[in-house]
């Protein structure tokens, strides 16, 4: 297991295991894993990959708080609203999940560890013919999986 600090959020310690469960033998003894999930999105400007700044510290603010922890894999998915072309959407969404990756990776988590998708303006979370809607779907969404030792 790797531990690295992040300098911004003193607080944060992210502790990464393999993509693997630990064997019987390195388990703590009377001790199980449970998992842990943890979602965020972060939201963008019309056209824009650059994440909102008010979304910036939510991105983290759950996960820091969870200091027992061990993160294992982090997903960041794009999304666009469906302004312009598909194929233009499709690339902005995929420019909008590498934004949350390079940012995560910025604030101490492991390039490895984070895997991105992109899927355009195909699975919009609100109404495209309304600003509001629209600004709803222009997001990356962020899901952090790890495990926490539970005694028994």
């Amino acid at each position: 297991m790797t531990c690295r600090k992040s300098a911004r959020f003193a607080a944060l310690a992210l502790c990464v295991l393999a993509p693997w469960a630990l064997p019987a033998a390195a388990q703590p003894s009377g001790e199980s894993l449970n998992p842990v999930t943890v979602r965020a999105t972060a939201h963008f400007d019309s056209g824009r990959s650059v994440i909102l700044p008010a979304d910036q510290a939510r991105l983290l603010a759950d996960v820091a708080e969870l200091k027992d922890v061990s993160w294992q894999n982090v997903t960041a998915v794009g999304h666009a609203d469906s302004v312009g072309t598909g194929a233009l959407n499709q690339r902005l969404s995929e420019r909008r999940a590498d934004a949350v990756k390079a940012y995560l990776v910025e604030k101490g988590l492991d390039a490895g560890m984070i895997h991105t998708d992109a899927r355009g303006e195909n699975e919009p979370v609100a109404d495209n013919e309304s600003a509001e809607g629209r600004r709803q779907n222009r997001r990356t969404e962020v899901v952090f999986e790890g495990v926490r030792a539970n005694p028994r």
